[in-house]
């Protein structure tokens, strides 16, 4: 069974966190981010990095980034992750303040 959330993320700011996805039912997740499609942001330069939980509230760094420079797809184990979100690591004041990563847990 696949599972699709849209989470929404401030690449703006330095210390925005998109809300959590509950993963551990999932082994495999696969995401992509977009700009709002109802307003005319860019991504810009802003990079939004992927978070692994093993308790649902401390949060540590993968090595899985999204950026507008790359394909911003990719497909990750997650198998003994809890929940999952996305912390900005570098902001763009021109960026999109609230842009779209869609998740696929499976």
């Amino acid at each position: 069974m696949v599972l699709q959330e849209t989470l929404i993320i401030n690449l703006t700011d330095p210390n925005s966190a998109s809300s959590s996805v509950r993963s551990g039912a999932h082994r495999w997740l696969g995401a992509v981010i977009f700009p709002d499609p109802d307003k005319s942001y860019s991504l810009g330069s802003g990079v939004a990095t992927l978070q692994f939980s093993a308790d649902g509230d401390n949060f540590v760094n993968s090595n899985k980034t999204f950026s507008n420079s790359d394909a911003g797809e990719f497909s990750v184990d997650i198998t003994g992750v809890q929940s999952i979100r996305f912390s900005t690591t570098t902001a763009d004041g021109a960026a999109d303040p609230s842009a779209n990563i869609a998740v696929y847990l499976q």
